[in-house]
């Protein structure tokens, strides 16, 4: 991602975390060719939904400049 704002950096860390969760549900030891397209759809989801997520809240939280 080029040109990533602060907020963007700040919502991905929580975001690995859920990754790495649905990772443990898959399997580590399965290598990138071998994951189904339903393992594929629920990684993309989960980065999706977790950056929204995450993205939101930090929105929440943030002053507003005037």
């Amino acid at each position: 991602m080029q040109g990533t704002t602060e907020e963007e950096r700040l919502a991905i860390a929580p975001v690995m975390k859920r990754l790495g969760q649905t990772m443990d549900q898959i399997g580590w030891d399965k290598r990138l060719s071998d994951l189904t397209a339903t393992d594929v759809t629920d990684l993309i989801e989960e980065v999706l939904e977790g950056y929204g997520a995450e993205m939101s809240r930090i929105a929440a939280t943030a002053e507003v400049p005037f």
